[in-house]
């Protein structure tokens, strides 16, 4: 054989043959594959699914920016659709990369106009630096863990907040009271030292925790590395 590969379509669409049902329009993703089908399908008949081009897709609860990269959530909530049904979303993990938005949509936008760029799988090996602003959640809330950067708590009386595990190894977390309305109380699903402490308290304006993620066994825990004037705790 004196040829290493033939040409055989332009990739746009590609065939496929659904084990179920299709309609028009729907979603079909088949291990890091994703494409649309063009046409209604029945079990077992040939069809074909597009892999490349421009589409408004319906998109979660979330504002979404212009070039965002966007991903396929099986079983997310369309914004104005049916609960569990599949939607766009910027959280990668556990989702199907599709494409990069091409138009900022708001929250509340039923869909979004995304350039679909095929059958590709991307992994994010670049991560935020810590000076990378996390947004507060706020009093009960639940500091976001998705990737590295820096929280300025602000409160109104005494407050609390979790935090869950980190996502990947080396993760760094700086968290400070910003203003000072009352006593912050977080309650960390790790433990966050060898002494086996699960609850960071923020007293006053000016305390700060560093965290770094490492992995313990088979799991991965937050560990401190600085503590300038919070006080640890079991709880």
């Amino acid at each position: 054989m004196s040829f290493q590969a033939t040409f055989i379509q332009d990739g746009r669409s590609i065939d496929f043959t659904p084990s179920s049902a299709v309609v028009a329009g729907q979603v079909v993703v088949q291990g890091s594959l994703i494409g649309v089908s063009r046409d209604p399908v029945v079990a077992g008949a040939l069809g074909s699914l597009a892999v490349r081009g421009v589409f408004d897709v319906v998109k979660a609860n979330e504002q979404q920016t212009l070039g965002a990269a966007l991903y396929w959530d099986a079983d997310g909530n369309p914004y104005g659709g049916t609960a569990g049904s599949g939607c766009l979303t910027t959280t990668s993990t556990g989702n199907t990369f599709v494409g990069f938005g091409m138009a900022a949509a708001a929250a509340t936008d039923a869909t979004v106009r995304v350039l679909w760029t095929g059958p590709v799988a991307i992994t994010n090996t670049v991560h935020n630096a810590i000076t990378a602003s996390i947004v507060d959640p706020g009093n009960a809330g639940a500091i976001p863990i998705t990737d590295s950067g820096e929280v300025e708590v602000v409160t109104g009386g005494a407050e609390t907040r979790t935090l869950a595990a980190p996502t990947y190894a080396g993760q760094l977390l700086l968290i400070s009271m910003k203003t000072d309305g009352g006593d912050c109380v977080i309650t960390c699903v790790t433990t966050v030292n060898q002494t086996g402490n699960n609850t960071i308290t923020l007293n006053d304006a000016g305390d700060a925790v560093l965290l770094v993620a490492k992995v313990n066994g088979a799991n991965k825990r937050w560990s401190v590395v600085s503590n300038d004037g919070a006080t640890l705790s079991t709880v």
